[in-house]
């Protein structure tokens, strides 16, 4: 196995995901509880989900980013030698990836993204942001229509390049609709409107943005042990680098598309290995390569399943 690392983003998150890795393994607990201390969050209360935490920017990103790193925790002491060519996390999931590619260490990064889900939560809250998925249609029909639907004080963008089926964009509410009428006019049925608190990758999350540029100024990266493909460029990330497009990365759309096939092209894999809550990622592979061997890890069961395959 010629592996990459896939690491979930927010909207992934579902009620009592990683409870039964937190009660059956010790190392994953212990990167729990160190999340928690490290946030002042309870996290478990956070994962049972009793009071819709998990609805909510502010708690959902630490506990995506904790679960992922507890699970990467596991493999390294089980699977010390498992071939990782590259890590891609999408959004909120680079986080993930640069802690676990040692270019991040596990305090910083956790109080990093506390103050980042904050930030995001705040711009959501005070924007009218909407966003929706594009599916089965041209990319260049897709910037059209944006580029018709956007006035001077209303904008609608590509957010997310997710696959070659797959395109989501966002902006003000209004411009969306605009948008959405639009594709309907043309045709264009699978239109299908995302759940989600504001326009995430877009120009509304600026203010979000210029504090993220200056909370990353104090924080020291160190060069990965792996390459970790951004988002924003679709290349690997450079220690020095880091500050300005993980700055940039939070109002510029995520290339999860690219970067697959970036490890694909450039890095030899052959398998993906999703870790975090959910499949979505997978799924995205699934659509860019169908070659490509997919596991996803989110609980006891499907971690045994992994741990089976790679040994052989």
């Amino acid at each position: 196995m010629k592996i990459g690392f896939l690491f979930s983003g927010q909207g992934a998150q579902y009620s009592q995901m990683g409870l039964d890795l937190y009660e059956s393994d010790q190392e994953y607990r212990a990167a729990i509880d160190e999340a928690a201390e490290l946030t002042g969050m309870d996290l478990k209360a956070i994962y049972r989900n009793e009071n819709n935490e998990l609805a909510q920017t502010v708690y959902v990103q630490p506990a995506i980013v904790a679960m992922s790193l507890g699970i990467t925790r596991m493999l390294k002491r089980d699977l010390p030698q498992l071939n990782v060519r590259g890590m891609v996390g999408l959004s909120l999931g680079e986080y993930s990836a640069l802690i676990a590619a040692g270019s991040l260490n596990f305090k910083d990064g956790m109080q990093v993204l506390k103050d980042r889900a904050t930030y995001m939560q705040s711009d959501a809250e005070e924007t009218d942001g909407a966003m929706v998925a594009v599916l089965k249609t041209d990319i260049e029909l897709i910037k059209k229509v944006c580029q018709e639907a956007s006035t001077a004080t209303e904008v609608v963008c590509p957010a997310n390049y997710n696959s070659p089926k797959q395109v989501v964009i966002g902006g003000n509410k209004a411009a969306v609709d605009r948008a959405i009428k639009l594709f309907h006019e043309q045709e264009v049925k699978n239109v299908i409107p995302l759940k989600v608190s504001g326009a995430f990758h877009t120009p509304l999350f600026k203010k979000a943005s210029t504090l993220m540029g200056r909370r990353l100024a104090n924080v020291r990266f160190e060069k990965t042990t792996v390459p970790v493909i951004s988002n924003t460029t679709a290349q690997p990330f450079i220690a020095d680098q880091m500050q300005e497009v993980l700055t940039q990365q939070l109002i510029t759309p995520t290339h999860f598309y690219q970067c697959v096939d970036y490890m694909i092209a450039v890095l030899g894999i052959d398998t993906v290995v999703e870790i975090g809550p959910g499949q979505t990622l997978s799924k995205f592979t699934k659509q860019i390569n169908r070659d490509i061997e997919r596991y996803h890890i989110d609980s006891q069961t499907n971690y045994q399943k992994f741990i089976e395959a790679s040994r052989g």
